[in-house]
């Protein structure tokens, strides 16, 4: 897995308000409004495993501030080559979403550079990387309750990790947590808005045409999660913390899992990771205080001066799926409260289908018709009405 948006989001607004800051020399009064002196800048986001796969290189160029997220970067050519002369190359599947033609693993005592030419002609390149170690292995995966730093109450996702060679040290952390969503006011029924006459509006009733009583929700971390074994007397991790829930959280209210991904990193790359999660936690973008830019170990080839964002990684990778279900850690307990407080009420059901914030919910003798707020008569807002395929009850 590769960073994820809200990481991605993170790393350009740090790394490049922060380079506006430091050219513009605006540094004595907090930033206010909207960044004026726009940098257009390549962020490369990837990580080359040792998994048998279609590798995947993520392009995108930077955007400014006061808008919504990265902007693809789009057909591209990218090669990944190694020292022994293979090169491997990459094609474009979604916009600036590419993969390798053909999979590949990384492998041990061999050198690869990635190379990018964009579509007006730039060239970048990557120092070389090479794969830390040959295998890596997640020993255990488990969740217990627990109380985190800040007296908080819930579950604690956890690794066991060991190394008898000694040569990992350095470990990343990512998951991908998918969780059971239960609308608790869901209705078989639905109503379609049939016409609206003068007397009023007129509405069929019919059975729900699609799946709205149950769905899976998904997250990625929106932090950087590093761990080293430098000042241990083994390479060993046991219960090293990917994830807190905390108990009141809906996300644990019927049945939960969660895929860890265990990176084992080279010195350099960690360093980086370190730095970058330094920044995230301790910048404030608003304020006058601005970080330097990172640089990490990605180059233009056309122009030395201009910066690219992100980092070239080659690591070894593990991963472990779990289940569980709210009452095997917590029986006979009340379920968390749902996302958003539920209600029925006899709002408009003309007004409920015409902005969509409502849905209908059924008939009463006083009241004859009823609603309740979309998200909980409409799990779909919260997730997809899709089983995973890696799904067990």
């Amino acid at each position: 897995m590769i960073l994820s948006v809200v990481q991605i989001r993170h790393l350009v607004i740090i790394l490049l308000v922060s380079a506006f800051a430091l050219l513009s020399q605006a540094c004595t009064e907090p930033f206010e409004g909207t960044v004026e002196g726009f940098d257009d800048v390549l962020v490369v986001n990837t990580v080359i495993t040792n998994e048998l796969k279609r590798q995947e290189v993520l392009l995108q160029r930077s955007y400014r501030f006061e808008e919504e997220g990265p902007l693809p970067e789009e057909q591209a050519r990218v090669i990944l080559s190694d020292d022994e002369g293979s090169e491997y190359n990459f094609e474009e599947d979604t916009p600036g979403r590419y993969f390798s033609t053909i999979p590949f693993a990384a492998e041990l005592n061999t050198e690869y550079t990635l190379s990018i030419t964009t579509q007006d002609g730039k060239s970048y390149g990557s120092t070389a990387m090479t794969l830390p170690t040959e295998k890596t292995s997640i020993d255990s995966l488990y969740a217990m309750r627990t109380t985190n730093d800040n007296g908080i109450e819930g579950l604690g996702i956890f690794v066991d990790t060991y190394d008898p060679s000694g040569n990992s040290q350095y470990y990343r952390y990512d998951f991908l947590e998918t969780y059971k969503i239960i609308a608790p006011l869901w209705s078989p029924y639905d109503v379609v808005l049939i016409i609206e006459t003068s007397q009023g509006p007129e509405f069929s009733v019919i059975l729900r045409e699609r799946e709205e009583e149950v769905c899976y929700g998904s997250a990625r971390p929106t932090t950087i999660n590093l761990a080293n074994t430098l000042n241990l007397s083994e390479d060993r991790l046991t219960q090293q913390n990917v994830r807190f829930i905390s108990s009141d959280n809906y996300i644990l209210s019927h049945r939960y899992s969660i895929l860890v991904r265990q990176y084992v990193q080279s010195p350099v790359a960690f360093a980086y990771y370190e730095a970058l999660k330094d920044l995230i936690q301790s910048s404030d973008v608003f304020s006058e205080d601005q970080p330097g830019f990172l640089a990490g170990n990605l180059f233009s080839i056309n122009d030395p001066n201009e910066r690219v964002v992100g980092f070239f990684e080659v690591a070894t990778v593990d991963e472990k799926r779990i289940f569980f279900d709210y009452e095997d850690f917590y029986p006979g307990e009340e379920l968390p409260p749902y996302v958003q407080e539920c209600t029925i009420s006899n709002e408009s059901l003309l007004d409920a289908v015409k902005t969509g914030n409502g849905v209908f919910y059924g008939f009463d003798p006083n009241q004859p018709i009823r609603t309740t707020q979309r998200p909980c008569g409409d799990c779909t807002v919260l997730g997809s009405n899709k089983v995973p395929d890696f799904w067990i009850e």
